[in-house]
């Protein structure tokens, strides 16, 4: 199994686990899918586990997918989404930056439990 999307057990998130390396077509075709399942189970949290994936685009292109192509997957601005990868995995951080830089509730981690305390968490929204 390379990659799956599925609800985690309690329901409360959608679970990415991608185990091939990332690239914009991917990320697009796994993020749709992501927010399809989402919808249908009534939640707006995503945890995505990238710690068997590098991000093989260059740095015009994941600014190219943060800026304009991620809107084809249709995300809310209310999305919270936890991004946890390897220790010394720093291919994901400029995706990160951009993603925030453009409104998006996202986070990197390199700690499972910490990443999902923050997921999990109630946030007011104001």
């Amino acid at each position: 199994m390379n990659n799956e999307v599925r609800v985690s057990d309690s329901g409360k998130y959608i679970i990415v686990q991608i185990n091939t390396d990332m690239t914009r077509s991917l990320a697009e075709q796994l993020g749709i899918e992501a927010i399809q399942l989402g919808k249908r189970n009534k939640t707006n949290r995503y945890f995505y586990d990238l710690r068997n994936s590098i991000n093989r685009e260059t740095v015009n292109a994941n600014y190219i997918y943060a800026k304009q192509e991620v809107q084809k997957i249709e995300p809310s601005y209310l999305n919270k989404i936890a991004m946890l990868v390897s220790p010394n995995d720093k291919s994901h951080d400029f995706v990160e930056t951009v993603l925030r830089n453009a409104g998006h509730n996202v986070l990197i981690f390199n700690d499972e439990e910490k990443a999902l305390g923050w997921l999990l968490e109630e946030t007011e929204i104001l």
